[in-house]
């Protein structure tokens, strides 16, 4: 099982391992001959694995978005988060580590299965869901407010919180039967919602009051959201409107 850290915490940490591999030559020593060029090397690739990316799954309607981070202090691997939703009734979230740029998981519950490989800037993989279809997919850096975003709605409504690098978003969610909503992304678009209630099963990857959503670069997207416990913690299955 991966320890699970907060994905925008991963891509930070992709950043200082950047700053730090650019300081390696500039305090006059340099270190073996031996050693430095495995080191450089190592290091330089687990930075072009790390960051976020997303597609979609060929033969269904769902979104994929894979955020891939480099090991960690006292971890021999990176690790990678995927998230699928259909908007309809497929939201599945995956957590594995990776090895030489590959991975495979089950979702959380179980009923689904991820696998991908990292390389040249994009991840290519296929998913297969939990009626048993199979699908593959080809996922991409994020373009303009593109990305996968974690979000919280508050008691009233209010939608706020940010995406896997950092984009701020908010909005505002009506979580009727049949809900609608806003949301405002940080490139000025406004895309509108459109919500279904559903049963909460399977929504075990997600707390109270908890938004995720996988968008695209041209503004579709696909998502699901856990009311507060007051509303009695309903799943809603998000689409574009």
């Amino acid at each position: 099982m991966v320890k699970r850290t907060p994905i925008g915490v991963w891509l930070v940490t992709g950043a200082l391992l950047l700053t730090g591999l650019a300081g390696c030559s500039s305090d006059g020593e340099d270190p073996p001959e031996g050693d430095k060029p495995e080191k450089v090397e190592k290091a330089v690739e687990a930075v072009e694995l790390a960051g976020s990316f997303v597609g979609e799954v060929s033969g269904t309607k769902a979104f994929v978005a894979v955020v891939a981070a480099p090991a960690q202090e006292g971890q021999d691997a990176g690790a990678v988060q995927v998230y699928v939703s259909d908007g309809n009734g497929v939201s599945e979230w995956f957590s594995a580590p990776v090895s030489d740029g590959g991975f495979a998981a089950q979702s959380d519950d179980g009923d689904a299965e991820a696998e991908g490989k990292l390389s040249g800037g994009s991840v290519i993989g296929t998913v297969s869901l939990p009626d048993g279809s199979t699908g593959s997919y080809e996922a991409n850096p994020p373009s303009g407010g593109a990305g996968l975003y974690e979000l919280t709605v508050s008691p009233g409504g209010e939608l706020s919180g940010a995406s896997a690098a950092g984009l701020a978003l908010k909005g505002d969610l009506s979580l009727g039967r049949r809900g609608t909503g806003t949301i405002r992304m940080v490139d000025g678009k406004r895309l509108k919602l459109a919500l279904t209630r559903k049963r909460a099963e399977g929504l075990g990857h997600l707390r109270a009051g908890q938004v995720r959503l996988i968008v695209l670069p041209g503004g579709e997207l696909r998502g699901v959201a856990r009311a507060k416990a007051s509303k009695g913690g309903a799943g809603y299955f998000i689409r574009s409107a």
